[in-house]
């Protein structure tokens, strides 16, 4: 199977479809209440999260039985496909589970280890952003376009960030007090909230550290269908195979300054 426009927006419906689901699935346990847990690693997970994902990989399968699908609460599916869906079913459980609007719903596709289609779905915003390669991206079904920041104008932009923590775990601390110091306009506006800012043009930049593969790939599509840029800052490699990722993204001069000022 090739990756044809056609076959590449017939993947789009089918994520698109699969995050609908998921917000009226999300709303309902939102009413019905949920229960929390710990992981092991000492971050929340919701019966939500893990309801929400399995309705994802029960809907990618029903049109693609043969595709690989990794999600952040039962890991992979292996079927040797050249196609690998990723799946964040609720991200932002902190968030989520005080109530708070500020998560989202992320899968993503890749084909031959690039992002071919991407959505971000936030049910409590009631907002969606998706994109296609080389179809553009979009906010509810509307285009969107990266508008890069003039020349001399970086220090009057917005920049999000992830938590504080994220850079501690990240090593880079240091880094991230840096920007504090040179950078007067900085908010902390985690997950992919930060992110769908960023692809919309609303703050100039997010910067975010330790993150996993399905909290980027839809980012890395959309804002780069957008016109924005995207850099991954870091790569390493933990204990239990799993790769963290330290990212950048936004408008084009922005991220350029903040790689070559502060991140560089």
């Amino acid at each position: 199977m090739s990756s044809s426009r056609v076959q590449i927006q017939r993947l789009l419906h089918v994520a698109t479809a699969a995050a609908g689901k998921a917000s009226t699935l999300i709303q309902s346990k939102i009413e019905c209440g949920f229960k929390v847990a710990n992981k092991q690693d000492g971050s929340f997970v919701t019966s939500v999260d893990t309801a929400v994902e399995k309705l994802i990989v029960r809907e990618i399968h029903k049109s693609f039985p043969d595709h690989d699908v990794t999600g952040e609460e039962f890991g992979s599916s292996k079927a040797g496909s050249e196609y690998r869906w990723f799946i964040d079913p609720i991200d932002g459980t902190l968030a989520f589970q005080f109530g708070l609007p500020f998560y989202g719903t992320i899968i993503s596709l890749c084909y031959k280890d690039q992002p071919i289609v991407g959505v971000i779905s936030h049910p409590g915003l009631d907002r969606v952003f998706s994109a296609f390669r080389g179809g553009g991206a979009y906010r509810d079904g509307k285009k969107i376009k990266i508008k890069d920041v003039s020349p001399g104008r970086v220090k009057a932009e917005l920049i999000a960030t992830g938590d504080r923590y994220q850079f501690q775990k990240a090593g880079a601390l240091g880094k991230y007090n840096r920007l504090l110091k040179e950078h007067s306009l900085v908010r902390t506006i985690p997950d992919c909230v930060g992110h769908t800012l960023a692809a919309e043009g609303s703050v100039g930049a997010m910067v975010d550290f330790y993150l996993s593969y399905w909290d980027l790939a839809a980012t890395k599509l959309i804002v780069e269908e957008a016109g924005g840029k995207f850099v991954i800052t870091g790569t390493k490699q933990l204990a239990d195979g799993r790769n963290v990722y330290n990212i950048i993204c936004g408008k084009p001069r922005v991220v350029n300054w903040l790689l070559r000022e502060i991140f560089g």
